[in-house]
């Protein structure tokens, strides 16, 4: 499926995290840079997701959801991630159920990540894999000062004619500041 890469703010919303183990944690790391709230729900949950957690419940009840922007399912059972994509789903909160395609309603993207410069690619669920390598592939080629270009591109928005400016910004990534 193709997939419309949303770039939106996230910084202090809310989500739910059903899962406490390594996946769950990885989903945690990759949301924590952007600002978002975690509410973990689980029966067992890994000492450093407790830590990174706003919250953390040993039950999951739909009512957890109540003021959630998103969730994520990263359980091993798969009922469960199900029952958590049709309590979003009612609730019209867009859910990701980790390796279970037909329940997402979001991916996680391959992400590339420079200051405020945010790349991420995705297969739209069906090659995650292949956007890692991707992810690789275009991280080795980019400027290792991406973000100072990114920061100078920003300063100089709107000092220059928008021509002027296109090739300045285009110099800046083949050569560096």
């Amino acid at each position: 499926m193709t997939c419309f890469p949303f770039m939106k703010q996230i910084a202090g919303e809310r989500c739910l995290l059903v899962g406490g183990g390594e996946v769950a944690l990885r989903k945690a790391r990759t949301l924590l840079p952007f600002g978002v709230k975690i509410v973990v729900c689980a029966h067992r949950i890994a000492e450093e997701l407790r830590g990174i957690a706003e919250a953390c419940h040993a039950e999951y009840d739909a009512s957890l959801l109540e003021g959630a922007a998103f969730a994520v399912a990263a359980t091993d059972d798969r009922a469960l991630n199900a029952r958590v994509a049709a309590d979003c789903r009612a609730r019209k909160i867009p859910v990701n159920c980790v390796d279970e395609k037909e329940n997402c309603d979001f991916y996680f993207p391959a992400l590339i990540r420079a200051g405020d410069v945010s790349i991420g690619i995705s297969t739209g669920g069906a090659a995650p894999m292949l956007a890692g390598a991707l992810r690789e592939y275009i991280e080795a080629r980019l400027p290792c000062d991406l973000d100072a270009i990114a920061r100078r591109a920003a300063a100089l928005r709107g000092t220059l004619p928008p021509e002027q400016y296109a090739a300045e910004v285009r110099r800046m990534l083949e050569e560096g500041i």
